[in-house]
């Protein structure tokens, strides 16, 4: 028999096993739902210790949790989630504090964890720019989305790659990023096209230290800046916002899966 043929004899064999490894793997997945996402809102509603609060307000006087809110309420609709993809989704109407959601997200221990907020300035800098009006060019030094993660988190390269993959959606769908953090505030920003934050002490964030999970905190925009409310009060922005997550996500877990498969061929 001629090499060919044995090389055509063996194809079928070859397909089975990847076929097999693969459902192998999907199969682990389904056991737990797939893949879980942890989706909080930002802050609380109802403040019940010291550590919490509602989060900044707007120049309008909308305190933050409320912009949050309305981004996480689009993952509570069915429709608006992943076939293969469980999303925990939990509103500042819950009421679960800073050190609690740890704790929650800790028992569950998701494939990722994301919190959603909406950003502020430093207090003098914005009290100068609303002296000088609603006009005035400070308000551009304080606009713009960024996303978080920490290298102290124990998946610090995974929440790295998906707050890559996040910021890429957003400029995408035409946002830019904050810079004011790194321009004035100093944090470590280790992609200003992109505005990724890597919040390491004392800059460092509870939630991202803590969380035994891939882990994001993402600004989705600057609310004390008077142009940009309007702009992230509109359902239009919420929705593209949303659907940056979410595109993040599946994105996310597709490189989950592939790296998996990797692994498992490897042996």
């Amino acid at each position: 028999m001629s090499p060919m043929c044995n090389i055509r004899l063996l194809l079928p064999f070859l397909v089975c096993l990847i076929l097999i490894g693969y459902t192998k793997i999907c199969g682990a997945e389904s056991g737990k739902m797939g893949h879980t996402v942890i989706i909080f809102s930002g802050h609380v509603s109802e403040p019940s210790s010291k550590v919490d609060n509602m989060g900044a307000e707007s120049y309008a006087g909308i305190f933050e949790y409320e912009f949050n809110d309305a981004v996480v309420r689009y993952f509570e609709d069915e429709s608006n989630r992943v076939p293969g993809i469980h999303y925990e989704v939990v509103p500042a109407s819950r009421n679960i504090g800073l050190h609690e959601r740890v704790e929650y997200a800790n028992r569950i221990v998701p494939d990722l964890y994301l919190e959603i907020h909406h950003d502020a300035a430093q207090a003098e800098d914005i009290e100068r720019a609303r002296q000088d009006g609603e006009g005035s060019p400070l308000w551009n030094e304080m606009s713009g989305f960024s996303v978080h993660y920490s290298e102290g988190n124990p998946f610090s390269e995974k929440s790295k790659t998906f707050a890559q993959l996040f910021a890429d959606e957003m400029l995408r769908a035409g946002f830019k990023p904050n810079l004011y953090h790194a321009d004035t505030e100093k944090m470590t920003c280790i992609d200003r096209s992109k505005g990724i934050y890597n919040r390491i002490n004392p800059g460092g964030l509870y939630v991202l230290y803590n969380i035994k999970s891939p882990a994001a905190v993402i600004e989705c925009g600057t609310i004390i800046n008077p142009h940009e409310e309007k702009l992230l009060s509109l359902e239009d922005t919420r929705q593209k916002i949303a659907h940056a997550i979410n595109r993040a996500i599946v994105r996310f877990f597709e490189i989950e899966d592939e790296d998996s498969l990797r692994s498992y061929l490897k042996y």
